[in-house]
């Protein structure tokens, strides 16, 4: 969109998240947090690019009720599809041995056929054209490689995931992930 935001990075590894200054923007003490002009601060990403969209007039978050459709996919993906997904990533990422593999493929499995079923036909999530539910439910999609997400045979979500990676946008901002070790 051609925003010229201010970044900070937060050294997550040193601590700094819990420090007084983050937690005054974040008591939840995660990324990412936008902080306002007036020194108001939005947290939970799906929210943040919501906000970052609405001084524009842009396709990403149209200015119709089409928005309620974004959001529902947008709520689905952090109740359900992250989720699904986040055991694959504490399991390959984080070496979390604990993690019931099959288990977690099942959980998986049970969201990637209500997504692929939507995408079934489709170019995007919700409308003609991608919106921010696209950018929200594609996002943990690019650890998919290094976290083995057991994405064979669901190919409405792999057409849909590898037109997105072809955009520019998309490849300046997400780039792809390091291997799991």
């Amino acid at each position: 969109m051609g925003l010229d935001l201010p970044v900070r990075t937060v050294d997550l590894q040193a601590g700094e998240q819990f420090q007084e200054a983050f937690s005054k923007l974040n008591p939840n003490a995660k990324v990412p947090v936008l902080e306002e002009d007036d020194g108001s601060s939005l947290w939970e990403s799906n929210a943040i690019i919501n906000r970052l969209c609405t001084d524009r007039d842009t396709p990403l978050w149209p200015r119709s009720n089409q928005r309620y459709d974004i959001m529902r996919w947008q709520f689905w993906e952090g109740c359900h599809w992250t989720p699904a997904c986040s055991k694959f990533i504490s399991r390959h990422l984080f070496g979390r041995e604990d993690i019931d593999i099959e288990a977690a493929a099942e959980d998986f499995h049970k969201y990637a056929k209500v997504l692929d079923g939507h995408l079934d036909g489709r170019d995007w999530l919700s409308g003609e054209t991608m919106t921010t539910a696209d950018i929200s439910v594609a996002a943990i999609l690019c650890y998919r490689e290094p976290c083995r997400y057991p994405v064979e045979g669901y190919s409405n979500i792999l057409r849909w995931i590898a037109g997105i990676e072809r955009l520019e946008a998309w490849q300046t901002v997400n780039p792809a992930p390091q291997a799991a070790e």
